[in-house]
């Protein structure tokens, strides 16, 4: 389980990161982003999944293990 209060976008994107293979990077324009929740570990897809439900941002996968947290499109 991943708790986050109040949590920059880009500490969580960290934190999550040692629990998924490859990387994950956050653009700086939602770096700032805050957020706060408790994210189950056994599938960081779903998490990622959920922070763009929660945000205003799009998950773009370039590869299953490079993934990039982007401003949402309009």
């Amino acid at each position: 389980m991943l708790v986050a209060q109040d949590m920059r976008l880009d500490a969580f994107a960290f934190e999550l990161s040692r629990y998924r293979p490859g990387l994950l990077r956050v653009e700086p324009q939602v770096a700032g982003l805050r957020l706060t929740g408790a994210f189950q570990l056994d599938d960081t897809d779903t998490v990622l999944e959920s922070l763009a439900r929660m945000l205003p941002i799009d998950v773009l996968y370039r590869s299953q293990y490079w993934v990039t947290l982007t401003a949402r499109k309009k």
